[in-house]
């Protein structure tokens, strides 16, 4: 009896989604005990898993003057530690609250290559990580794509992977360090963890998607990276290529297009590709 009664009570809890209430924030309830959140302040999205024993976060960005705001939000859910902040890459706009939440008594999880502006106790990885929380289990995978120290994270019960700025929608390959090896290697462990029902949590936009798209996306970057190859392989100069009506044509699969968004990820993914040819 006393399990059950836990169980229901646990179950009215979470049921209830305070993200809803704050101001200028976005939010959306994934299972029982998984949500995502934004704070219209940074466009970064927010994990929070509020597990039986502590609470997990993944790249709490929401902005300085909100810090405290997502903190009081999920006090009214669980009065649980936040125990573990994880990170799915070292920019800022991902790491930057780690020191707040530090100062709470958090460990940082991330990639062992990582560059972090704090020096405190963290735990680093450079092969799968894995957190036992009772009702779920995170898988981190480290890879090179966006940024030399990307983590693919991914809630076995809860059918959801967190994939950073490796995946975004409405916008071209971001593979700056990693470049095509890198973006179809992340991509490829996240289409074979997921199935039809997967929630993917991108880094910025819309807060979630599903395997088709994480697919479409594939097959866009094979475009873009494979025009890309055939131009530089044809000795063309950069200019030249940033003239391709090809080009240009297959970038509007992506977004629509705009000129100077286009010279620049163009720019960085012959950079990116040049630079792992060596």
């Amino acid at each position: 009896m006393s399990f059950l009664l836990s169980a229901v009570c646990w179950a009215g809890i979470a049921a209830g989604n305070s993200f809803q209430q704050l101001a200028n924030f976005t939010s959306q309830q994934l299972t029982e005990h998984l949500f995502v959140v934004k704070s219209n302040n940074s466009n970064t999205n927010v994990g929070v898993y509020i597990g039986e024993a502590y609470t997990v976060l993944i790249d709490p960005v929401v902005g300085k003057s909100n810090n405290e705001k997502l903190v009081n939000a999920i006090k009214k859910i669980t009065t649980k530690p936040i125990k573990y902040v994880l990170n799915t890459h070292s920019h800022r706009d991902h790491t930057g609250a780690n020191s707040f939440y530090m100062e709470l008594g958090a460990t940082i999880i991330s990639n062992k290559n990582g560059i972090f502006h704090e020096n405190n106790t963290r735990i680093t990885t450079d092969k799968k990580h894995s957190l036992e929380l009772g009702t779920d289990t995170i898988d981190l995978y480290p890879f090179i794509s966006h940024t030399a120290d990307d983590v693919l994270i991914h809630f076995r019960n809860s059918n959801t992977i967190f994939m950073g700025d490796t995946y975004m929608h409405k916008t071209y390959p971001h593979a700056y360090v990693g470049g095509s090896k890198g973006q179809f290697s992340i991509i490829n462990k996240a289409l074979l963890l997921a199935n039809e029902s997967t929630n993917i949590v991108t880094a910025h936009g819309r807060l979630t998607a599903q395997k088709s798209e994480l697919s479409s996306f594939k097959q866009k970057a094979t475009l873009w990276y494979s025009k890309i190859a055939e131009l530089s392989a044809q000795g063309l100069s950069v200019d030249a290529i940033l003239n391709n009506e090809e080009l240009k044509e297959i970038s509007k699969k992506f977004r629509p297009f705009s000129v100077g968004f286009f010279n620049q990820q163009v720019k960085k993914t012959i950079k990116a590709e040049q630079a792992m040819s060596k």
